[in-house]
């Protein structure tokens, strides 16, 4: 069976090898191009693909095949990610409050106090181990464009930094971006 996807399309393209079972419903896909054999439920969005004689299935990470139906579950609870992109980005405005905020795979930034901020994840790194990227312009405090950045800490699921003026003292920062790559 051939199988492909584009954004959030999930297409089950027709071939006369086409032999699986039912498929879970996945949140993260939003239409499905139905083959022979392969039907959607319109209320739920169930994918069901009809077992014609599947004898085994090679599974990856997020999808589980029963042993005693061969029911195969698709579960993709993350976005898809090609190595080289960022993981998870945002930009916002840090001026005493935060506002303007653009990001993906970031459910929240928080200024926790002048010059100190918290990144949460939407999606959880694997491990703490990724770079990360920090951008921050002008020094609110001294009125210069002059600020420096410190990583805090940096976890599966937050990166918290700081920003201060050239001499070290917090300072929030009109303009912050961050980037993490792993």
């Amino acid at each position: 069976m051939a199988i492909t996807t584009s954004g959030t399309t999930l297409t089950f393209n027709d071939s006369t090898t086409q032999t699986t079972a039912p498929v879970n419903t996945n949140a993260n896909v939003n239409s499905v191009s139905a083959g022979t054999g392969i039907s959607v439920n319109s209320t739920t969005g169930a994918v069901t693909v009809t077992n014609s004689g599947v004898t085994s299935v090679a599974a990856g990470t997020g999808i589980s095949v029963s042993a005693s139906t061969g029911g195969v579950t698709i579960t993709n609870s993350a976005p898809a990610v090609t190595a080289g992109e960022a993981k998870a980005w945002a930009k916002w405005n840090g001026n005493g409050s935060i506002s303007g905020v653009t990001s993906y795979n970031v459910s929240s930034v928080v200024r926790n106090s002048t010059g100190n901020y918290t990144v949460n994840f939407t999606n959880a790194f694997v491990d703490g181990n990724y770079s990360s990227q920090i951008q921050a312009s002008y020094d609110l405090s001294t009125g210069t464009g002059e600020v420096l950045t410190k990583i805090v800490s940096q976890s599966t699921s937050a990166l918290n930094f700081f920003t201060g003026s050239y001499l070290g003292a917090p300072a929030d920062s009109q303009y912050l971006a961050i980037a993490c790559f792993r």
